[in-house]
């Protein structure tokens, strides 16, 4: 049995500190209690069964609070195109910048009361209890976002702590379109867990585009969790590129609830050394005539481990839905590992649903042709690796962003 003291300790010294009113007050003792109950996640534990932060969490008995005196972000590091900026640094909101009508960006003093729910999982409810002041992102009815919105998270060298919780929320009115590019930077060196949790509501005939990039991190414990509510006419896209995670996972649920909405959701992860990253989607098909696709795309080196459980989930009354899920992975070394779970559970009987998983090595075949061709036998591999993951890239429809994450993995932006 684990001993979560320190753990108690800390929340009680947080909640003495922390500014709020009762009901909040309330909800996060709640969601402690919850935590208390189950403790961290187990290997026994289904949804966890393939999960690097069921090892790496236990790492965490006590918590380490102390205050970074980082109150910017280097200009180096800010994206060289025009956007708003809203900038964490070592955890904590230090700017915003919002000019435009119709957009509202400011900080997340409260939880909304419709999402106030204490859950079965365990980092989730940590999460909820610690949480600390993140963003809110909200966008005026039949209003269009003529930026993207960079959302910074940078960990500076000064960074000391070692927890850091957020809870987010976008929330986009009928007929609202924006872009959000949400991206971590790593300066810190030392070990600390990151539980980010970000909610997000698109009313009638709403558009997000949501990206998100986390790499180069090799010391840290991730968990991020994304729920999003889409009505009728709604659509969501996301894309998620993790390249070189130590520890990650990054679970995302959508429920899909008005007609005619529709969620496209694909990642690519990129993995060398011991990193371990994986993926957990759940797309809810809750009305009729709504439509999901997740495309997952992995290769992994050396000892890295990948995981991805995917579930399509479609109720009874949710006639003509049409579902759609591939991941596929490439393993290129014998001690890198991949672990798939696709499911499908269906109660309707008129939709079109399928769901598919591979993994193997780079293509002999065609190596031997690129090489006949004069193309040394690495470059070769890496032309193989770069055209495989270029598929998923292909999903994105923002041609900027495209061609950013196009640059990740070595293409010219004219390639695209």
């Amino acid at each position: 049995m684990e001993n979560y003291n320190d753990i108690k300790i800390n929340f009680e010294t947080f909640i003495q500190s922390f500014k709020t009113d009762d009901n909040d007050l309330e909800f996060r003792k709640k969601s402690f209690n919850h935590f208390l109950k189950s403790g961290f996640p187990k290997p026994k534990d289904e949804s966890w069964k393939y999960s690097p932060l069921v090892k790496d969490l236990k790492k965490f008995s006590s918590f380490n609070f102390k205050n970074s005196n980082t109150k910017e972000l280097p200009k180096n590091l800010l994206e060289n195109y025009d956007h708003y900026s809203i900038v964490f640094a070592d955890g904590v909101l230090i700017a915003n910048d919002i000019r435009e009508q119709g957009l509202v960006i400011k900080k997340n003093n409260s939880f909304l009361k419709s999402v106030k729910k204490e859950g079965v999982n365990p980092v989730l409810n940590l999460n909820n209890a610690f949480a600390d002041k993140g963003y809110l992102i909200e966008v005026e009815a039949d209003t269009i976002i003529s930026k993207p919105i960079v959302v910074y998270h940078y960990y500076s060298n000064n960074f000391s702590s070692s927890f850091v919780s957020a809870k987010n929320f976008i929330l986009l009115n009928e007929n609202a379109n924006i872009t959000v590019f949400e991206k971590v930077i790593y300066d810190s060196s030392i070990e600390f867990l990151i539980t980010a949790n970000t909610e997000i509501f698109l009313a009638k005939g709403a558009k997000l585009k949501k990206y998100d990039l986390n790499s180069d991190n090799k010391y840290s414990t991730i968990f991020n969790f994304v729920k999003a509510n889409l009505d009728s006419n709604s659509d969501l896209e996301y894309f998620t590129f993790s390249e070189d995670v130590n520890s990650c996972r990054d679970e995302t649920i959508v429920n899909l609830n008005g007609k005619n909405c529709y969620a496209s959701i694909n990642a690519i992860q990129l993995l060398h050394s011991n990193c371990n990253h994986e993926i957990k989607l759940q797309i809810n098909h809750n009305e009729e005539h709504t439509r999901s696709s997740q495309f997952v795309k992995s290769v992994l080196h050396d000892s890295a481990t990948a995981a991805f459980q995917g579930k399509i989930f479609v109720d009874s009354k949710a006639q003509k839905t049409d579902g759609y899920q591939l991941s596929k992975a490439l393993l290129l070394s014998d001690t890198a590992k991949f672990f798939s779970k696709p499911e499908l559970e269906i109660y309707a009987d008129d939709v079109k649903c399928s769901h598919g998983s591979s993994s193997g090595s780079i293509d002999k075949e065609s190596v031997f042709y690129l090489r006949s061709r004069g193309i040394n036998e690495q470059d070769a591999k890496q032309m193989m690796i770069k055209g495989f993951l270029a598929e998923v890239i292909e999903k994105i429809t923002d041609e900027k962003f495209k061609k950013i994450f196009s640059k990740k993995l070595g293409h010219n932006s004219d390639d695209v």
